[in-house]
């Protein structure tokens, strides 16, 4: 059902005075006017009121008990928790996705809060920084190696003829050149210009010696 001019005026009046007496507390501490309001809220909801009532009901009781641990512990934090309880869990009955973002929100914002306040907060940014400093410092994961049995059969015999031919120029023998691993996992690569591949599939030797093994992939390819 539609709701008139009137009872969208009304609910906010109601809203302002409700805030009103929360923040000014003119008796008793701000969690119990909460607490009053958000029922005032519900009733009003039951009674006919925009159902968006029941949403600020359960923003104002969510909130009020937040307070009112709040007083008991000292963690404001508290507050913004009991209020994204209140909505999300009022946004999610109720199926309005809007209340539900903006409770979880709230319950992001104070445990952010929650965790500047409390002691937790130390272990919380010292594990922070112990990740961070792992994530970065940690070395690059080598290229999977590719297996003998998945070579291309034309590109393992050239690069053993090469790698005879190579031998003799050097007067050593053939696996002093190439391995048999490294000439399986060679003839393996799907991307032989790729120099992290190369580099991956080589016992020894450092960026030269993958340059040189690159090129002569791409030869036999050819």
């Amino acid at each position: 059902m539609k709701t008139s001019r009137h009872g969208w005026l009304g609910l906010a009046l109601v809203a302002l005075g409700v805030l009103y007496l929360v923040g000014r507390a003119p008796g008793g501490p701000g969690w119990l006017w909460g607490l009053l309001g958000g029922g005032l809220f519900l009733v009003l909801a039951r009674r006919g009121a925009p159902a968006e009532a029941a949403g600020l009901g359960s923003l104002l009781v969510g909130w009020a008990l937040g307070a009112l641990a709040a007083d008991a512990t000292g963690l404001q934090s508290l507050k913004l928790v009991g209020a994204g309880l209140g909505l999300g869990l009022w946004g999610g009955l109720e199926r309005r996705e809007l209340a539900a973002w903006g409770g979880g929100a709230l319950l992001a914002a104070g445990a952010l809060v929650f965790f500047w306040e409390s002691p937790g907060g130390l272990f919380l940014a010292l594990a922070l920084l112990a990740f961070g400093a792992y994530l970065l410092l940690r070395p690059p994961a080598a290229p999977a190696r590719a297996s003998a049995g998945e070579a291309d059969a034309g590109v393992f015999r050239a690069l053993a003829r090469w790698r005879s031919l190579r031998a003799a120029e050097l007067g050593t023998v053939n696996t002093e050149v190439l391995s048999d691993a490294e000439l399986g996992c060679l003839a393996a690569l799907s991307d032989p210009q790729n120099p992290e591949l190369v580099a991956g599939c080589l016992e020894k030797g450092g960026a030269e010696r993958a340059a040189e093994i690159a090129r002569v992939l791409e030869r036999v390819r050819g």
